[in-house]
């Protein structure tokens, strides 16, 4: 058996370094479906939530696009605190897009407890409510899950996450 032995203290070190080597916010890739064809009712229905902003509707919100669309999704987290542009700029910076209502309540209903560990906003199509621009925010608690609506100008606390999609190339084709 060749290589190099590592010491105990080598050893103790190795997670702290793995750790260090890791990108600082690292996101999984993972996919949603979203189904634009469903009612925007029914995708809120989909997820459960113990509580949903009134003013979070069909007429304020529009689903656009067609069919059944599957979607990369990753998490931003910018680590301080950010305007709705900025993190709007850093997000299609990266070749994503800000999440629509469609693709944070499809998220929603897939993963229900990761709202509940920091706030998940979509920035990609705020509403006017009230005169104002808002946009969806997946929130929570142990025991509670909210879908709320915050304004597109605040300053977002360094906790928040951002939900970025971007479609899968090829999706549902065939190659001969």
């Amino acid at each position: 058996m060749s290589g190099t032995l590592l010491s105990i203290g080598q050893l103790a070190e190795l997670p702290v370094l793995v750790l260090k080597a890791l990108p600082r916010d690292m996101s999984p890739v993972d996919t949603i479906t979203a189904d634009y064809d469903q009612p925007l009712t029914d995708m809120i229905a989909a997820g459960h939530y113990d509580w949903k902003n009134d003013d979070i509707t069909a007429e304020r919100f529009l689903v656009t696009g067609q069919g059944t669309v599957q979607l990369e999704w990753k998490l931003d987290h910018f680590d301080r605190k950010v305007s709705s542009e900025q993190a709007v700029r850093a997000i299609e910076r990266d070749g994503w897009q800000p999440a629509k209502i469609e693709h944070l309540l499809a998220f929603g209903a897939k993963y229900p407890d990761e709202q509940c560990r920091y706030p998940i906003i979509g920035l990609g199509a705020p509403a006017q409510v009230f005169g104002y621009r808002g946009v969806p925010s997946l929130r929570g608690r142990v025991l509670s899950r909210h879908l709320s609506l915050r304004w597109w100008d605040v300053d977002w606390f360094c906790f928040c996450r951002f939900l970025s999609v971007r479609p899968i190339k090829d999706f549902g084709s065939s190659r001969a």
